[in-house]
């Protein structure tokens, strides 16, 4: 949220609907979802709303930061609403009105939509983007940018913040989706393997870059890019420096007018915060929590994005700082050993493949390879035998696995089991070659 105390209004973004595809829940604008709103916050009265992605679907919500500024527009004074948006484009609005000023692709190859209506604010869908027909669309539903704060410099007129590259998501209504309150409800049809997935594969794999947006001329001054495809929150200090964290770790610190980078740390794990700087008796110190986590974190495993996992930390830093930092190791160091041996079934295993990325892969990762919670291809003999209990019986629902037996049978159970000790196997067998040369 932002609060504008001068005009007593308080601004914030609204989620997506669901389900999301409009082609199974209905047509129309699905207002007040994926909106930017302005609320007046002695009353709660509704002020004015934008909607950046009316009838919205594919998670485009408009939750992301919101920062205000004042800039002359068109020769005249202007206090505005600043968002990059989930959907790759960067919104200006006057905050007093809501009035859309402009808005701009701030990453290339945006796909779900050809640009934004220079005078409505709509976005100009592509043809067929609204149908329940599979399709393979950019940004993918994480967002060209998330919930990673910004930063605005008014030296410099710019805003920075971290950007998504290239991503992409295969989307396939399932027009047998009925609601069920036991499910998610998104309504994504998880049975599909058609050729969408193949072409996604073949593409250049997305990347992340700290970016310097020029609002006003809603343009990039300049991009500082690097080998992930997360960057954490941004600060942006008075002496011309812009310090940010991202997901391999790295804190580092940007000269704000040019991009250059003049200073770089490893925290050891992936960086979400912002960091904040503060003085203490003259000395000036820059503070950032270091950590990995959130849904973002889940999502975003090592074999998606070069997240670094890890324990959370406060650091902090000055000039002159002598401290050194002693990280403990986070994770796996080898490749599973399978508890399990025996041959799966390849049925089983397919059909596991399925419901383990259906239901699982937000905790346990995409096919099986999990981040910063268990990995479950390094799973004992004990625990594997124990998945029933533990998947349909709740007997880990304290440490946070909640009970499936309304969505799942012991037959799905026995599906992923053997999903995930085949996989162990698979991963496994490069070090065992090795081995055995």
């Amino acid at each position: 949220m932002s609060y504008d105390p001068d005009l007593d209004l308080l601004f914030f973004g609204t989620g997506n609907a669901s389900t999301w595809y409009r082609a199974l829940r209905g047509e129309g604008d699905s207002l007040y979802t994926a909106s930017i709103l302005a609320v007046k916050a002695s009353t709660g009265e509704l002020a004015w709303y934008f909607q950046t992605t009316p009838g919205d679907s594919f998670d485009y919500d408009a939750t992301q930061p919101l920062l205000q500024a004042a800039l002359t527009i068109g020769g005249r004074p202007h206090k505005v609403l600043l968002q990059a948006n989930k959907n790759g484009f960067f919104y200006v609005l006057d905050r007093q009105t809501g009035e859309f000023i402009s808005a701009a692709p701030f990453v290339s190859g945006i796909t779900w939509a050809r640009g934004v209506d220079s005078k409505t604010g709509r976005p100009i869908e592509s043809p067929g983007v609204g149908d329940a027909n599979p399709k393979l669309l950019s940004p993918e539903s994480t967002g060209a940018h998330n919930w990673n704060p910004m930063a605005f410099h008014p030296t410099t007129g710019l805003v920075y913040f971290p950007a998504r590259l290239g991503t992409q998501m295969v989307h396939v209504p399932d027009k047998k989706w009925k609601y069920d309150p036991n499910r998610d409800n998104v309504g994504i049809d998880g049975a599909y393997e058609g050729p969408l997935f193949a072409k996604m594969a073949s593409m250049p794999p997305p990347s992340g870059e700290l970016l310097a947006w020029d609002p006003m001329a809603q343009k990039a001054v300049w991009r500082a890019k690097y080998p992930v495809l997360d960057g954490g929150g941004v600060l942006a200090t008075g002496g011309n420096l812009i310090f940010q964290g991202r997901a391999d770790g790295i804190f580092a610190a940007y000269r704000a007018t040019d991009g250059k980078q003049v200073w770089r740390f490893d925290t050891a794990t992936g960086i979400m915060a912002p960091p904040v700087t503060y003085t203490v008796d003259g000395v000036q110190y820059v503070t950032v929590m270091a950590g990995w986590g959130g849904a973002a974190g889940l999502i975003n495993t090592p074999a998606v994005g070069a997240v670094k996992p890890g324990w959370g930390r406060i650091l902090t830093f000055a000039l002159d700082g002598k401290a050194i930092l002693k990280a403990p190791f986070f994770g796996h160091k080898n490749p599973p050993r399978p508890a399990i041996t025996a041959k799966q079934d390849p049925q089983a295993v397919h059909a596991g493949g399925l419901l383990f990325n259906s239901h699982c892969f937000l905790c346990h990762g995409l096919n099986a390879v999990a981040g910063p919670l268990p990995d479950l291809r390094y799973s004992s003999k004990e625990v594997l035998d124990s998945l029933p209990s533990i998947v349909l019986g709740g007997a880990r629902a304290s440490s946070g696995m909640p009970s499936y037996k309304k969505i799942l049978s012991e037959d799905d159970v026995k599906a992923i089991r053997a999903y995930i000790i085949a996989r162990a196997q698979e991963a496994a067998r490069p070090t065992q070659a090795s081995q055995r040369r």
